[in-house]
């Protein structure tokens, strides 16, 4: 395996690695969100009710979504549901829920742990998530503190109402023997004087006694103990208001002596000593309660003070953890604005007119710039919608740019306004930012090219006139170049005929009386003649030239290495007894008029012809360099100095003695490059040869 193979295969496994590092860590907090939450349950417990400990398991849900994600957060929910349905749920320490309001918390819970998961998934990807997940927390723990206050104030409130319970069941005790003593009491009075005022007042005793013995009987109907007691306090009750009863009627009925007997028969006492049996038992009972319950009430009202101080303290933590996080965020607002200022600024100093609104809506930001280009103020801008305040006359509208906005987000184009009869043209840039508050921001950069856009429209008046202009001259021109045509053609037939009739009657002197005249006079005629031929080739080379303007071109492919050939062979029979070697690269080609650059070319190998006429061999180059083609020989050359005559109609810079022609074929030669756009130059040395360049349209090179 090769070394850059080991390397991949090594940095794939620590990035595994990494991977489930992350992945353990995360589950790891799962693992310890729901043993915190099962330790708080536990010492919550005995709780109230099951909603305490599936908001303690919610809290530990959304903790575990804030640090470690949702997958992490869906364990959580899950594990804390099996624990809060085996533990805390009635029956505990089973799966089987028998109550229904167990049962819809615990469908609650797990729907808001799933939602709270699955949202965690969500708002982490929002700059919101971070301030709103320790929110919902923080609220949902005030929720449990709030609860447990509440489920202990109402404990407390059942405490004392147990131990005022208490306290009822041991007065109505009280009053029950008090009412039978003092019934007991008036009896005997009466059985011992006969009043009257006695039996009255036993009768009000006895008529009381059932309602006393109803109300306690009522007090103490939770307790089966007690009503065990009751039972026999009543039978005992019973019996002693029956002999009550019967002493009334023997002393009524037989007199003082036998209600004496009655008295004397000791049952009545042992019945009272029954009934200061059961009572003072019953009331042992209720004083152990009463101990029993007032601890309990002194318990639960500690407790209570407890959940009170643990929420208050709770509350004045989560009050300075706000007033952190406003703070903070206070700071931050704070550093936002003076940096949203020093950009303004920055903006303003920039001179660019920079306009910011909201889509549809009203203007945010209003540079200076935009001030002074549209001359309103920021005061009176900012706060305005933009169609409003800002119209433009051309197409497309603000509402179809809005548009466009939406759909591509950005637009470019020139839009003009007029304010104040002042009108306004500026080179618009707009952006669409979309702010994840869901804000839609149009921020719009601006150029004024009002001044451009008058100087484009002078420029395009003065190009109209311009245009006119070179029509007319063109027309002007071309009526020129046809009576120049005109008069080419009409003096080249009125030169010509004279020029004939010289030659010929020059050549019937010589003819007929040539023998009569003598050497000098035959020279003389012969130089007339010479003459007359030369001034001939000169009108036609004229003719020529004039016409080079005038041919219509045609743009083809042009094989000038077949064409030198072609016009060196004419050179060659033209003067079969000289010497020349003619030296043509092959693969020479061009795009250009086949029949002008005939001409051209055609004059520059006979030009180089021409000049090497001296030399016992000529020497004569056709080729191309990285610059241009080229024409080079070995003639006489020129001087530099002079190079400027060279491409004039009839210059020469040698005598016509010394080298014949009419001085017309490099003009022609340029004339016929300028119509393909190219350019010639000469490069030479006396008697060292010279060397012709020239290139022809797009290969032109300076």
């Amino acid at each position: 395996m090769s070394a850059s193979a080991v390397r991949q295969s090594s940095a794939t496994g620590r990035a595994v690695w990494g991977l489930r590092s992350i992945a353990i860590r995360r589950y790891a907090v799962a693992g310890l969100s729901v043993l915190a939450s099962i330790a708080i349950q536990i010492a919550l417990n005995p709780s109230p009710s099951l909603v305490i400990p599936l908001l303690v398991s919610l809290l530990a849900v959304i903790v575990t979504a804030f640090f470690a994600g949702c997958g992490p957060a869906l364990f959580t929910t899950g594990a804390n549901l099996l624990v809060s349905c085996y533990f805390f749920a009635y029956p505990p320490f089973s799966f089987a829920v028998a109550n229904t309001r167990d049962i819809w918390g615990l469908a609650i819970f797990t729907g808001c742990g799933v939602g709270v998961s699955l949202l965690s998934y969500r708002l982490s990807r929002t700059r919101y998530f971070p301030r709103f997940a320790p929110l919902l927390a923080s609220s949902l723990l005030l929720a449990i503190v709030a609860l447990l206050v509440w489920f202990d104030f109402a404990n407390s409130r059942d405490a004392e109402g147990w131990v005022q319970h208490t306290y009822q069941v041991l007065n109505a005790s009280e009053l029950l023997f008090s009412t039978i003593q003092d019934a007991d009491s008036r009896q005997r009075g009466y059985l011992l004087t006969g009043e009257q005022q006695y039996l009255d007042r036993y009768r009000e005793l006895m008529a009381a006694e059932p309602a006393a013995m109803q109300k306690l009987r009522n007090l103490v109907s939770d307790n089966a103990v007690q009503q065990a007691r009751m039972l026999e306090l009543e039978r005992a009750v019973d019996a002693r208001v029956a002999l009550l009863e019967q002493g009334i009627s023997a002393r009524r009925d037989q007199g003082l002596q036998a209600a004496i007997e009655v008295v004397r028969a000791g049952e009545g006492a042992h019945l009272m000593g029954n009934i200061r049996t059961i009572l003072p038992a019953l009331e042992a009972e209720e004083y152990r309660l009463l101990n029993q319950r007032t601890q309990a009430a002194a318990a639960q009202a500690a407790r209570t003070r407890g959940a009170l101080g643990t929420g208050t303290a709770l509350l004045v933590a989560l009050l300075i953890f706000a007033g952190i996080v406003i703070e903070r965020d206070v700071s931050k607002l704070q550093d936002s604005e003076r940096m949203l200022r020093r950009q303004a600024d920055l903006l303003d100093k920039a001179e660019a007119p920079i306009i910011a609104w909201q889509l549809g809506g009203a203007i945010e930001y209003w540079s200076q710039g935009a001030e002074e280009l549209y001359g309103f103020s920021r005061r009176d801008a900012v706060g305005r919608a933009y169609r409003d305040l800002l119209h433009p006359t051309n197409s497309p509208g603000i509402a179809e740019i809005e548009e466009l906005l939406e759909r591509d987000g950005k637009w470019n184009g020139e839009l003009t306004h007029l304010i104040g009869g002042r009108q306004i043209v500026v080179e618009s840039r707009m952006t669409l930012v979309a702010g994840s508050d869901g804000w839609k921001t149009v921020l719009n950069a601006n150029r004024d090219i009002t001044e451009e856009k008058r100087a484009q429209r002078e420029i395009w008046q003065l190009n109209r006139e311009l245009e006119q202009r070179v029509k007319d001259r063109t027309v002007q021109l071309e009526a020129t170049n046809n009576e120049l045509e005109a008069f080419a053609y009409s003096v080249s037939h009125d030169l010509r005929a004279p020029l004939r009739g010289i030659d010929g009657w020059s050549l019937a002197l010589l003819e007929d009386c040539g023998p009569q005249l003598d050497p000098q006079g035959r020279q003389y005629l012969e130089r007339v003649r010479s003459e007359t031929q030369r001034m001939g080739l000169l009108i036609d080379d004229l003719l020529t030239l004039s016409r080079l303007t005038r041919i219509e071109m045609q743009h083809e492919f042009v094989d000038l290495t077949s064409l030198a050939h072609t016009i060196a062979c004419r050179l060659r029979e033209a003067e079969p007894n000289r010497r020349m070697d003619f030296v043509i690269q092959d693969g020479l080609t061009t795009r250009g008029d086949a029949h002008l650059l005939d001409i051209a070319l055609s004059n520059l190998l006979s030009n180089a012809v021409k000049f090497t006429g001296t030399r016992a061999l000529a020497r004569i180059e056709f080729a191309r360099n990285e610059l241009a083609f080229c024409v080079r020989d070995n003639g006489v050359g020129f001087d530099m100095a002079y190079a400027g005559m060279l491409f004039g109609a009839f210059q020469r810079l040698h005598k016509y003695t010394e080298f014949p022609g009419t001085g017309i074929g490099l003009a022609t030669a340029q004339r016929v490059l300028r119509r393909h756009s190219g350019r010639i130059w000469a490069d030479a040395r006396p008697d060292q040869g010279a060397t012709f360049y020239f290139t022809i349209g797009s290969e032109s090179s300076g």
